[in-house]
């Protein structure tokens, strides 16, 4: 029957990692001395921070944010005025959620193009997928997923199922020419969160009376139940100023 390791006295031996000298305790295996670490601490906290990291960056790359959004942040937006208190809301709706508040409703971020709205929620779901408490999110470019649930009945891949998921981003939502078909597959992407109590954070470009005309009165009736509206105004389109800066 093989012996168990006995651990006694320290030893002095060299990281692998870095090089340096550290002490550690010392293992008798059959006679035969081991160091039991042969990692500095400095270096095993290196990597589990790396470990950590990794971890992260894959939760991030499964919420399919595109990649022209990495950079969206709550930090990286800029408010103008009539922005302030959006980005305020935002805020203070992720840090309740982080908090572990039982939220009952998601957010509404309507206003016209270049305003912010993608960017703030973006920053959402970063502060919630990047938290020491990670949920499962997606994003969800409305046209888009109806584009490829289309295609996906011939011969496409289907696009991702949101059913499951904590937190769910509609990007665009009313941007779709919206058809009999159309309006179907969003009512029953919204009725069953709105059942299943699960949060939603929307962006439109339309007024409430639009998109409750583009998406219907019983999609729109659970939405109000599902988001709070938050208005996202801006004295100018955000892409336009961009587009000036580089071209300085």
């Amino acid at each position: 029957m093989p012996s168990s390791p006995a651990f006694s006295n320290n030893v002095v031996t060299h990281c692998l990692g870095c090089g340096r000298e550290f002490e550690t305790e010392q293992v008798v295996l059959l006679g035969q001395v081991f160091a039991a670490e042969r990692y500095c601490e400095l270096c095993r906290l290196g990597q589990e921070t790396n470990e950590e990291q990794r971890r992260a960056e894959a939760r991030w790359a499964r919420v399919l944010v595109p990649t022209g959004y990495d950079r969206c942040s709550f930090e990286s937006f800029e408010p103008v005025p009539d922005t302030r208190t959006a980005l305020a809301v935002c805020r203070q709706w992720t840090k309740d959620f982080r908090a572990g508040t039982p939220l009952r409703r998601g957010l509404l971020l309507h206003g016209p193009s270049g305003a912010g709205k993608t960017h703030l929620a973006v920053a959402v779901l970063r502060e919630v997928v990047w938290s020491d408490r990670p949920r499962s999110a997606l994003f969800i470019n409305v046209p888009e997923w109806l584009s490829a649930l289309r295609e996906s009945y011939g011969e496409g891949e289907p696009p991702p199922n949101p059913s499951g998921y904590e937190i769910v981003v509609l990007d665009d939502l009313g941007a779709e020419q919206w058809t009999a078909w159309a309006r179907d597959r969003i009512y029953s992407l919204v009725n069953h969160r709105e059942q299943e109590r699960l949060l939603t954070i929307a962006t439109t470009n339309c007024t409430w009376s639009e998109l409750a005309a583009r998406v219907g009165g019983p999609t729109a009736s659970r939405l109000r139940r599902l988001v709070r509206e938050v208005h996202v105004d801006a004295r100018q389109d955000f892409r336009e100023l961009l587009a000036e800066s580089e071209r300085v």
